[in-house]
């Protein structure tokens, strides 16, 4: 992320960069089982006005319903729900890295097995 073009605003830079970090991590993590020999997927586009990365991993994907232990898969009135879903689950603290990407980027699309996501951000 630090060699992106430097006409890019620090701003912009830094909010690709934890979202393609974060994405990445799920990626590899979840999708890989932190299996050094499962590969994931990674394309990347820079047009005049959006950058467009590509993150594809070797699981089967999931669910947002099903994802209890990540914040997006909370209940409305209960919005850190999770927490309590991974300390029994034995999971580290997290869980926010989907809610973040989706406000940090200008579009997260996954494709219907979710185990390939798309991230754009609009340069203009």
């Amino acid at each position: 992320m630090e060699r992106l073009r430097a006409d890019l605003p620090q701003e912009v830079r830094e909010s690709v960069g934890w979202v393609f970090r974060e994405l990445l991590l799920n990626a590899i993590e979840w999708g890989g089982q932190l299996d050094p020999r499962r590969k994931v997927r990674i394309s990347y586009l820079r047009a005049r006005r959006m950058l467009l990365y590509r993150i594809a991993d070797p699981g089967k994907g999931f669910r947002f319903e099903e994802l209890r232990h990540a914040a997006v898969g909370n209940p409305k009135e209960e919005p850190i729900e999770h927490v309590e879903v991974r300390k029994d689950q034995g999971l580290r603290p997290g869980g926010f890295g989907i809610l973040l990407s989706r406000a940090m980027a200008d579009e997260l699309l996954y494709n219907e097995a979710q185990n390939e996501v798309v991230f754009v951000k609009y340069l203009d």
